[in-house]
C-alpha cells in the first residue's frame, strides 16, 4: 500500500476505523500503520473521533476523515443552465448556485461566469481549496484535457478548461463530460446504500442533449481517449437531421432541444428542458406524448448499449427525467422488449435517485478523488 495516501483511501472507502482495522485492511505492520496515522493526524487529514479522544499521548484509537480540512469547488455546466458549488472532502455539497447560460456564447463568456461563481463560493470556504471538478456537455480528451469537436458547443473545439481556470486556484482541476459526472454521483450514492449492481451501471443523461456515463467494475469507463458513452449521436439514415450535422441521431428526436422545437411548432412557448417538463407536469397532451415517444427512442440506443455492456442497472437522469415515469417507462419498454433475455436477467431500469443534483454531486466526488489521490496526500503530509 502506497504511503499515507493509501491509508487515507481506506477511510474514504470504509468510514471511521480503529488502528487495528487499518492494520487489517492495509496489511501494514502495526508500527508502520501507526506511523502513517500519526502523519495523517499531524497534517489534519484525519482526526480522532470527538467521542474517543485521549487527554494526551498518541491519538485515540478511532479515526475519521477530517472533512473540513479542505474545500472542493465544483461546476456542472449544461447547454442552458449551470450549477456551481462548494463541497467538503467527503463530497458533500455545502452551498450551490444556479445560473442560466447559453453554452454557444463560447468559452470566454461561460468560463468567466464559472470564475465569478468560484470566487463567490471561495469567500465562504473556511479551509483551502484542494480540488476542482467541472462537467461540460461535450467530449473531453482524457489525455489532453481539451474538448474535441463538441457537437453542441459552438466555439469550444480545442478549449482547455483547466488551463483557463488554473490561475484561480492552486489545486488540481479535473474536467470531464457532464454525463460521466452524473454517472459517478449515482454510482457513489447507490454504493453507499449497498444497492446490488452499483458497480456496473449505464447512466443516461437526458436534457437538452443526450449522453451516457458508464460505470464498469466501480470506475468511470472513458474508453481510449474519453469518447465512451456518446449514445446521443449514433446516426441512422432514416431520422431527422441533428444539430451535430448527422442524420437520425437519438438526440435529434429525443433531446429536449428537438422536443422543444416541435412543441413550439404546435404553439407552445417552450425553450429549455425545464420548460418541457413543466408543460408535461401540467398535463399537456402534446408534451406528455412527446416525452413518451422520446423515452422509446432513447430506449432504442440503450438496447444497443445493454447488448454490448450488459450492465446490472440502467439509470435515467438529467432534466427530462424529472418528468417522472413518462420518459423512464418508454426506455424500460424498449429495453425489455428488444434486448436479449440474458442481458435483461436481473436488469433494473430506474430513474436517477439524485435528480437534478446528480451532476454536482458527481463533480464533488471527482474533485475529492483528485484532491485526495495518494500522491497528493503524501505531499500534504510532507509539507
Amino acid at each position: 500500500m502506497s504511503g499515507h495516501g493509501g491509508v487515507l483511501a481506506l477511510f474514504r472507502a470504509h468510514g471511521p476505523l480503529t488502528r487495528a482495522q487499518v492494520v487489517e485492511l492495509s496489511g501494514l505492520s502495526r508500527a508502520t500503520a501507526t506511523h502513517r496515522l500519526e502523519g495523517l493526524v499531524r497534517s489534519g487529514l484525519i482526526h480522532a473521533r470527538e467521542d474517543d479522544r485521549t487527554t494526551g499521548g498518541r491519538p485515540a484509537g478511532v479515526f475519521d476523515l477530517a472533512e473540513t480540512r479542505g474545500a472542493l469547488l465544483v461546476a456542472d455546466i449544461g447547454s442552458s443552465h449551470a450549477r456551481y458549488g462548494i463541497a467538503d472532502l467527503t463530497g458533500r455539497v455545502l452551498t450551490a448556485l444556479d445560473e442560466d447560460i447559453a453554452i454557444d456564447d463560447g468559452p470566454d463568456v461561460v468560463l468567466a461566469g464559472v470564475a465569478r461563481a468560484f470566487e463567490q463560493l471561495e469567500v465562504e470556504a473556511t479551509s483551502p481549496v484542494l480540488g476542482v471538478a467541472i462537467g461540460v456537455p461535450g467530449p473531453v480528451d482524457q489525455r489532453t484535457g481539451r474538448l474535441v469537436s463538441p457537437p453542441t458547443m459552438r466555439g469550444w473545439d480545442g478549449a482547455d478548461v483547466a488551463a483557463r481556470l488554473g490561475p484561480l486556484v492552486n489545486a488540481p482541476i479535473v474536467v470531464d463530460k457532464d454525463a460521466n459526472l452524473v454517472a459517478l454521483g449515482v454510482h457513489r450514492a447507490l454504493r453507499a446504500d449497498a444497492v446490488p449492481g452499483a458497480d456496473d451501471l449505464l447512466v443516461v443523461k437526458v436534457g437538452m442533449g443526450i449522453g451516457a456515463g458508464i460505470i464498469s467494475r466501480g470506475s468511470v469507463l472513458h474508453g481510449a481517449r474519453g469518447g465512451a458513452g456518446d449514445l446521443g449521436h449514433i446516426p441512422h439514415d432514416d431520422g431527422p437531421r441533428c444539430r451535430c450535422g448527422q442524420r437520425g441521431c437519438a438526440e435529434a428526436s429525443a433531446g429536449a432541444w428537438a422536443i422543444a422545437a416541435r412543441l413550439r411548432e404546435l404553439g407552445h412557448p417552450v425553450r429549455t428542458s425545464a420548460d418541457v417538463v413543466a408543460l408535461a407536469t401540467n398535463g399537456d397532451r402534446d408534451a406528455t406524448s412527446a416525452l413518451r415517444a422520446a423515452g422509446r427512442r432513447i430506449g432504442d440506443v440503450v438496447v444497443e448499449a445493454v447488448g454490448v455492456l450488459n450492465p446490472a442497472m440502467v439509470v435515467v437522469g438529467g432534466d427530462l427525467a424529472e418528468s417522472g415515469d413518462l420518459l423512464v417507462d418508454g426506455v424500460r419498454e424498449r429495453v425489455f422488449e428488444r434486448s436479449h433475455p440474458l442481458a435483461t436477467t436481473d436488469l433494473s431500469v430506474i430513474a436517477s435517485p439524485l435528480g437534478a443534483d446528480a451532476g454536482l454531486l458527481g463533480a464533488a466526488q471527482m474533485a475529492a478523488d483528485a484532491a485526495l489521490a495518494p500522491e497528493r496526500v503524501d505531499a500534504l503530509v510532507d509539507a
